[in-house]
């Protein structure tokens, strides 16, 4: 078997049985972006959820978060129809629109005990 010296294989290239450390690091990265963008995602609608309790679109604005995280994190979706969220935000805000002409059923999230 004779060995290339003078054309040695590219820097990025790995033997068989050698561990790629730089693709484990990528993927790490990868997994901790991916991390990031679903807790700022649930910190952002935590927020909403706080501050959006005496508004009418108390339940769009979560939903509208949902179906943009959906469209973040899964690229294919820009394929499907437009239909499929349309259809999910208009049901969030018809149950707005019903929870703001009867307040007294509005479901109540207070914890027995908390002050």
């Amino acid at each position: 078997m004779e060995t290339n010296v003078a054309n040695p294989g590219p820097a990025w290239w790995i033997a068989p049985g050698e561990t790629d450390t730089f693709a484990w690091l990528a993927l790490g990265f990868l997994v901790a972006i991916l991390f990031l963008v679903v807790f700022l995602y649930a910190k952002f609608d935590q927020y909403t959820e706080h501050r959006g309790k005496n508004t009418p679109l108390k339940t769009t604005i979560p939903t509208m978060l949902v179906i943009g995280l959906a469209y973040e994190l899964l690229p294919p979706l820009a394929h499907f129809s437009y239909l499929l969220p349309l259809a999910l935000i208009i049901a969030a805000l018809a149950r707005d629109i019903m929870l703001w002409w009867s307040p007294e059923h509005t479901q109540v999230t207070e914890v027995p005990g908390r002050d």
